[in-house]
Formats: structure tokens, C-alpha cells, sequence
């Protein structure tokens, strides 16, 4: 239900203690995060009002639900991924892009990426141009990354660390 907020169920039966005490430990901080992530993430507005009525709950004494704390690890969550997706991204380019005016472009064998880091864009696609991450001025615009994809990323990080060592050695062989 992409975008639309539905209050939270109250919990059928009591949680075990050991929920208790991890739902305890959420603070407002986490909540202030939970919110910013979901703006990043792009959620509406309705959304954000929802986690303020959590935060606000908080406040007052009342704990926080199973099911928005699982709804804050998913969030948290998925902005780590995209952070992390970036990252590597921009590294990608770095090695293998060719850059212009308007930012970088990688042409990969299964993914397409662009980015202009000054405009914090970055969009990757697959050959068959369907969207997978469109970050607009840092903003996520279209949002369809998968583990298997964020896998398949770190996966390309790691042959640029062995192109990397590899050069290195080369490098240090020459100057010998």
C-alpha cells in the first residue's frame, strides 16, 4: 500500500518481555530519523503525520507497536540500501563512466546508471529501461531496488577493489 497510511493495529496479545524491553529502547531520535527517512523515501504527507502521532505517543508514555517498529526497520532499512547503492554507484562511475556536462554515464551489461552528483540525481535502469532507483535532488522518485540487485552492486564494488589492488601492484612493480 504504497503511500497510504492506515493506523496501526493494536496488538492481539502481549508481546514477550524481550519485544517489550527493544521497543522500550526506541527513542525520539529514532523517531526523528524514522521521519527524515521516510521523507527521503518519498512518503506522503499522511505518512509523515502518522509517525508524528507515533512520536507524540511516545512522548506520553505509550509504547511503541509492533507494527510501526517493524514499519521504522523497513524504512531505516531501505534508505541504508539506497545510501549504500549510491555509494557504489558513484564509485562505478568513477571507474568504468563516461562524463559530460549533464553528470556521469555507466553502460553496464544488465544496468544503466546516470548521475550528477551536484544535483544529487541518480537513476538506474535495466537494459529493458525499466526504472529501478530515480533519485531527484536527493529524493527518491521511483524506488524498486531489490536485495538481489543491491547484491549484484556490491558484487561490482568488489571487482573494482581487486582492479584497484591489482593496478596498485603494478604500479609498485613498475616503479621498482
Amino acid at each position: 500500500m504504497e503511500g497510504f497510511i492506515v493506523p496501526f493495529p493494536e496488538p492481539q496479545n502481549r508481546a514477550v518481555p524481550n519485544q517489550e524491553v527493544q521497543r522500550q529502547s526506541v527513542t525520539i531520535d529514532d523517531l526523528r530519523n524514522w521521519y527524515n527517512a521516510a521523507d527521503k523515501l518519498g512518503k506522503s504527507e499522511n505518512y509523515k503525520k502518522r509517525i508524528v502521532e507515533v512520536a507524540n505517543q511516545l512522548k506520553s508514555g505509550e509504547q511503541l507497536s509492533a507494527e510501526a517498529l517493524t514499519v521504522m526497520k523497513k524504512d531505516t532499512f531501505e534508505l541504508e540500501g539506497i545510501s549504500r547503492l549510491t555509494q557504489i554507484a558513484q564509485r562505478i562511475g568513477m571507474v568504468w563512466g563516461k562524463s559530460d556536462e549533464n553528470g556521469t554515464q555507466v553502460q553496464g551489461k544488465i544496468y544503466d546508471l546516470a548521475f550528477n552528483t551536484e544535483q544529487r540525481d541518480l537513476t538506474i535502469s535495466q537494459k529493458n529501461g525499466e526504472l529501478i532507483l530515480n533519485l531527484q535532488s536527493g529524493q527518491v522518485q521511483t524506488n524498486k531496488l531489490t536485495p538481489q540487485i543491491l547484491q549484484t552492486f556490491e558484487d561490482a564494488n568488489t571487482q573494482i577493489d581487486k582492479i584497484l589492488a591489482k593496478s596498485q601492484t603494478q604500479q609498485i612493480d613498475l616503479q621498482r
